[in-house]
């Protein structure tokens, strides 16, 4: 069998200064998918589907009201007809999903729906014709329930399905609200994360919480996408309608049916002393690896490019020599699901010495992943700056646009100015804006190259090294 997995690594310096504690050392791990494989593994998908009371908003179309009035779930709300709601664009999304000729008959799907509780209105079947009308079903029975907003429960219950199931394994997740049971929220990510099961999440509107969200979508390796329903005209191409809900499942279907490695998995023994700060993935997308779970878990591998992640270590004070830090060794899921292959390990080696010249040649590319990854740090301080001292968050700001502008990445400068334009006029960044802000710095990533022009002096500037 050919090498389905290419590793390569890369420290942002070869030379360290001897003789000098707690020096960082940053580590881009690359890998790629070999794109010779033709296996394409099993699909199992669950859906979450938000189902309480406000999923029944109409957020598309033309609705005209009826005069009638209708009490649900202790909300009064006016009838209207024609019009889409979320509830009714997302039932329309999951039909086209399960027609997408992207499906083989051997994919499996599963649905489950949650307000003040969480229901299986479908466990896991294959999707082949005799099986068409029972989810059809399913998917139509989504508008039937109202009630509040219980994610952990719907999360619970597709961890139950998803134990089960082999292949590739993947869940999507819709939701427009707060939800009443975070900690269980945080503690079926972790189990999800466990288990190498990604969980790609909409938050529709502006009242789900995005903090929840991104961590529910860095431990488990997923994604997060925001859809607007104010109609606003987003430049930087971040924030989706509901309408494109549909085009989002189709979206992550087609990317789920070209992974051919999932369950990818990174073991790290280190010398004495050598610490790991933090484990980061900086693309395709941008989500925390939890270093607390061992073996870390990177989830799945595309063949259309490199996953890159950045490996954050911290290290004791060393004689003149060469040394080896760290070994790394890689194991994932076979795309035929029988069996997990792995790589050979390999070593991470860099040199200590006393002159300052070796030592202050930093590797270009290495240190603009890092950057990219910083964005998502000054993002999140000058959210939190903004309602206390907008002075300082505009600063905070300038500093991440000038981030952006450097690594040439014009959605997320875009934004940036948007959130600057707020401060100015308005001494804050609105709540539309600032989950914006959180979700773009996560998915409106770039691809650095070697050729990317940042000097060195500028690099070192900026990483504060």
């Amino acid at each position: 069998m050919s090498k389905l997995l290419d590793v390569k690594i890369i420290p942002h310096r070869s030379y360290l200064m001897a003789d000098t504690p707690d020096q960082k050392l940053f580590i881009e791990l690359k890998l790629q998918a070999n794109r010779k494989t033709d296996f394409k593994p099993n699909l199992s998908i669950a859906f979450i589907i938000d189902t309480s009371g406000s999923m029944r908003e109409i957020v598309a179309g033309s609705p005209v009201n009826t005069g009638k009035m209708q009490t649900m779930d202790g909300s009064t709300y006016n009838i209207v007809a024609g019009g889409d709601s979320k509830i009714g664009i997302l039932i329309d999304g999951l039909k086209k999903f399960v027609d997408s000729a992207k499906l083989k008959n051997t994919d499996r799907v599963s649905l489950i729906k949650f307000d003040d509780k969480a229901d299986v209105l479908l466990p896991f079947v294959n999707i082949e014709s005799k099986n068409k009308d029972l989810i059809l079903n399913a998917i139509d029975s989504l508008i039937n329930y109202s009630g509040g907003t219980s994610m952990g429960a719907g999360m619970k219950e597709a961890l139950n399905l998803m134990s089960k199931e082999t292949g590739n394994r993947k869940i999507i997740l819709l939701t427009d609200g707060q939800t009443s049971d975070e900690d269980l929220v945080k503690e079926m990510s972790l189990e999800l994360a466990k288990l190498n099961i990604p969980l790609i999440a909409v938050g529709i509107g502006e009242d789900w919480n995005e903090n929840l969200i991104s961590f529910i979508t860095d431990k488990t390796q997923g994604k997060p996408y925001y859809a607007s329903v104010n109609g606003e005209d987003d430049a930087s191409g971040i924030i989706i309608k509901p309408s494109d809900i549909p085009g989002i499942m189709i979206k992550e279907l087609e990317h789920a049916v070209n992974e051919t490695l999932s369950g990818v998995s990174l073991a790290l023994n280190t010398v004495k002393d050598v610490a790991i700060d933090r484990i980061t993935k900086v693309y395709p997308e941008v989500s925390e690896v939890d270093i607390n779970i061992k073996p870390h878990f990177l989830g799945s591998i595309n063949p259309e490019g490199n996953s890159v992640f950045i490996i954050e270590s911290t290290l004791p004070e060393r004689k003149p020599l060469k040394s080896r830090l760290m070994q790394l060794s890689l194991t994932y899921d076979m795309p035929d699901g029988n069996y997990r292959g792995e790589n050979p390990p390999e070593d991470v080696i860099v040199e200590f010495t006393m002159d300052e010249s070796k030592a202050s040649v930093v590797n270009n590319e290495v240190m603009q992943w890092v950057q990219q990854r910083n964005v998502g740090s000054l993002l999140e301080k000058a959210i939190k700056e903004a309602g206390e001292d907008p002075s300082n968050a505009s600063k905070t700001l300038d500093m991440a646009k000038r981030m952006t502008v450097k690594l040439g990445n014009s959605a997320m400068t875009k934004i940036i100015e948007r959130a600057q334009d707020e401060i100015k006029e308005n001494k804050t960044i609105s709540i539309g804006t600032s989950k914006t802000l959180r979700i773009g710095s996560k998915t409106k990533t770039i691809k650095i190259s070697p050729e990317s022009e940042l000097s060195d002096e500028q690099i070192r500037k900026l990483a504060g090294i």
